[in-house]
């Protein structure tokens, strides 16, 4: 046996592949469909980007317009924060980056969804604020699942799950030191949706 293939990370690669192929047979099944987009891109961010330089988070709890929201991925590294929105919708897709609304249309159903990027943007407000950091360290993505094809010119941040650790990888200035790095993610820690949750449910009990 090639000892050399398991410690090397080939074990990773071929458990990323079986992943893929798991998550594809899934998707035949109706309730599991919603959870596929975001299931995509996490797999990709764990075969592809290296979870030493890229600190991932999963649905952070934000506090907005007197109401808790939670935003899909932030990924926290010496080249920026970015934050990742993974609308799950398949068929065509209409938008671009000013419009408040964009359109879905999958079979005869045809549904209007708040725009991404707008939503991005609004996040990335908070958190550079509860962060005490400039705008310009964060980077907006969106990422749909590769079954939906785009029916207007998007911006190069609204890729498919495909393109999604490819696109992250082409940031290669550093713009915060390992220890801002630090910093910002024993802060967001405290913002993991079942950290506030957990501590909403204490409370209430008090």
């Amino acid at each position: 046996m090639d000892t050399d293939f398991l410690s090397s990370g080939g074990l990773v690669l071929t458990g990323c592949a079986a992943a893929f192929v798991l998550a594809t047979c899934l998707s035949k099944n109706t309730p599991v469909k919603q959870f596929i987009s975001r299931f995509a891109v996490n797999v990709r961010a764990d075969c592809r980007l290296d979870e030493s330089v890229y600190h991932e988070f999963r649905s952070l709890d934000i506090y907005r317009d007197g109401q808790h929201e939670q935003i899909d991925y932030v990924y926290v590294s010496c080249f920026g924060i970015f934050v990742v929105a993974t609308p799950n919708y398949q068929g065509r897709i209409w938008g671009d980056d000013g419009n408040g609304m964009w359109t879905h249309k999958f079979h005869k159903s045809k549904t209007l969804f708040p725009n991404p990027l707008l939503k991005n943007q609004q996040y990335i407000r908070i958190l550079a604020e509860k962060l005490h950091l400039p705008t310009r360290v964060f980077s907006s993505v969106v990422v749909f699942p590769g079954n939906c094809q785009f029916q207007t010119m998007m911006p190069d941040n609204v890729t498919e799950d495909s393109d999604f650790a490819e696109y992250i990888s082409q940031y290669t200035e550093t713009v915060l030191t390992p220890e801002e790095v630090k910093q910002i993610r024993e802060v967001l820690e405290g913002y993991e949706f079942d950290v506030v949750f957990n501590r909403h449910r204490f409370e209430s009990h008090v």
